[in-house]
């Protein structure tokens, strides 16, 4: 299995973070991963997610959607045993005025071996990118 993680403070409280990481609609507008996201966002719901760096969309299921909490989707490139990603996001309150979010991916599959450390960078430093244009606006917000 390969993995991505990153983390970041910041300085909101959760349900401000919340409702801007689930804004899905204004996602065109700020986030330089998923470009754009629609369909059932609840657990158990297909969506459609655009990936910026890949310039693919996808249509992972949603595993997992917590209020506040954590959302949880996986996809797979083929069947599951040959590739699949698990995106998770979770959110931690640090106090009643800040937020640490947890964002990554799990790669599992046969060809989740085979995945060149270079992409697996770039998505990295993508994710990174999202968590800072994330922290970004929510403390810049009037």
């Amino acid at each position: 299995m390969k993995a991505y993680h990153t983390n970041i403070k910041i300085r909101k409280p959760i349900d401000e973070v919340w409702r801007v990481l689930t804004d899905f609609k204004s996602y065109p507008n700020w986030n330089p991963l998923v470009g754009k996201l629609t369909g059932e966002v609840k657990e158990g719901g297909t969506i459609k997610t655009h990936i910026i760096p890949l310039g693919k969309a996808y249509y992972p299921k949603i595993l997992s959607y917590k209020k506040e909490e954590e959302i949880i989707w996986q996809g797979a490139q083929g069947a599951k045993f040959l590739l699949s990603g698990k995106h998770y996001y979770k959110l931690q309150p640090l106090d009643n005025k800040n937020t640490e979010l947890f964002h990554g991916e799990y790669f599992t599959g046969i060809l989740s071996y085979f995945l060149p450390k270079s992409l697996l960078q770039k998505m990295e430093n993508t994710f990174v990118e999202h968590n800072e244009a994330l922290k970004k606006r929510l403390e810049n917000e009037g």
